[in-house]
C-alpha cells in the first residue's frame, strides 16, 4: 500500500480540483439564472441560460460523487453491517467496493462509446452546441469514480489482511 501513498496524493489533489471546478459551475450556474430571472422582468429573455444550465448541473453531477466517496461522505445502509466483526466488515467492503468498480467501468464505458458515437454532432437547440464535449464528462466522471471505488477497496482490503481498523472513512486513510 505504501507504494500507492504517492499516487493516492496526486490523485486527492486532483479530485479536489475537480470539486474546485463544481463549484466554480455551481456559482456560474446562480449567476446565469439570476441573469435569466432579470433579463425576463425586463421582458428580454435569454435564449440561452436554459441550455447552459442544464449542461452546467449535468457536469455537476458527474465532477463531484468521486470526492464524496473519498470523504465517505455518501449515505450508507450498515444496520447489519456494524452487527459484524471488524474484519468481516473489512472484507464485505472490500467486495462491495469492488462491485461499484465494475459498475462504474460499465457506465463509463458507456459513458464513451456515447461521446465517441455524437462525435461531430450538434445540440438540436438555437446555440447547436457540440455534444459530445457536452456528454464527455460521464466518461470521465464515471471513470473518476471507478478508481475511487478501486482506491477505497483497497483501503478495506489492507484494513483486512492487517486487521488495523480506522474509524473514518476509507479514502482518507491513504491521504493523510
Amino acid at each position: 500500500m505504501k507504494a500507492l501513498q504517492g499516487f493516492v496524493k496526486v490523485w486527492d489533489r486532483l479530485i479536489d480540483g475537480f470539486m474546485v471546478l463544481a463549484g466554480i459551475l455551481f456559482w456560474v450556474q446562480m449567476l446565469i439564472v439570476n441573469i435569466e430571472v432579470f433579463s425576463r422582468y425586463f421582458l428580454t429573455p435569454t435564449i440561452w441560460v436554459a441550455e447552459i444550465s442544464s449542461i452546467i448541473i449535468l457536469w455537476i453531477c458527474f465532477l463531484v460523487p468521486a470526492w464524496v466517496l473519498r470523504k465517505d461522505a455518501h449515505v450508507r445502509m450498515d444496520l447489519l453491517l456494524q452487527r459484524l466483526k471488524p474484519k468481516t466488515q473489512a472484507m464485505i467492503n472490500f467486495f462491495a467496493y469492488l462491485a461499484g468498480v465494475v459498475v462504474m467501468l460499465i457506465v463509463a464505458g458507456a459513458g464513451l462509446m456515447t461521446t465517441i458515437y455524437w462525435i461531430g454532432n450538434k445540440t438540436p437547440t438555437m446555440l447547436m452546441l457540440p455534444r459530445s464535449p457536452i456528454i464527455s464528462i460521464i466518461f470521465v466522471g464515471s471513470l473518476l469514480f471507478a478508481v475511487q471505488f478501486f482506491i477505497n477497496a483497497l483501503n478495506y482490503l489492507e484494513e483486512w489482511r492487517t486487521e488495523k481498523f480506522k474509524a473514518h472513512g476509507p479514502g482518507e486513510a491513504l491521504s493523510a
